[in-house]
């Protein structure tokens, strides 16, 4: 009964003193990427969600960028027409309660940024009709400039997911 209760303290233990490292860490990427940002407002400022990321044909790790507080990675670039491609994820939650995480395959598109702004291109698990449902609802703070519907199967007219850009109001 003793090593029951040794066992239990000490996996208690543990996990408390590895909850206060990642909490500390998540603060020092949320407080560098609020930095980043501060630095960074005369540049069209962008947060994306996904990975192997390139901007212009060129490695994110080549601009300006940190990871922000949710793990996206966040970019300053000049104002003007870029090019993105990356592969884009989210996690939704099913009606069981089950985290589905989704993810595209390596998608391209164009959008104009300007200076001064910052921006947003996120993965949603509904379709663009059903996002500008739930934004003429419920109002948002940001402004959709690209939307990207998806499909499951490539021709499919059954739109399951957008990627949206978004600018901040």
């Amino acid at each position: 009964m003793n090593n029951t209760f040794l066992i239990i303290a000490v996996v208690v233990v543990i996990w408390a003193v590895l909850f206060v490292i990642m909490m500390s860490f998540n603060k020092k990427r949320k407080t560098k990427s609020k930095e980043f940002i501060v630095n960074n407002r005369n540049k069209a400022v962008i947060h994306l969600y996904g990975k192997n990321l390139k901007i212009d044909g060129k490695d994110i790790s080549q601009f300006e960028s940190v990871t922000g507080e949710n793990l996206e990675k966040i970019a300053a670039i000049e104002g003007g027409v870029h090019s993105f491609e990356g592969i884009f994820e989210t996690t939704a939650v099913s009606i069981t309660g089950k985290n589905i995480n989704m993810k595209t395959e390596k998608l391209q598109f164009e959008v104009e940024l300007k200076s001064g702004h910052s921006y947003s291109a996120v993965l949603y698990d509904y379709s663009p009709e059903e996002r500008k449902e739930y934004t003429k609802e419920y109002g948002s703070t940001a402004e959709d400039i690209f939307v990207m519907p998806l499909s499951l199967y490539e021709e499919s007219n059954h739109i399951k997911a957008c990627l949206v850009v978004s600018c901040d109001r």
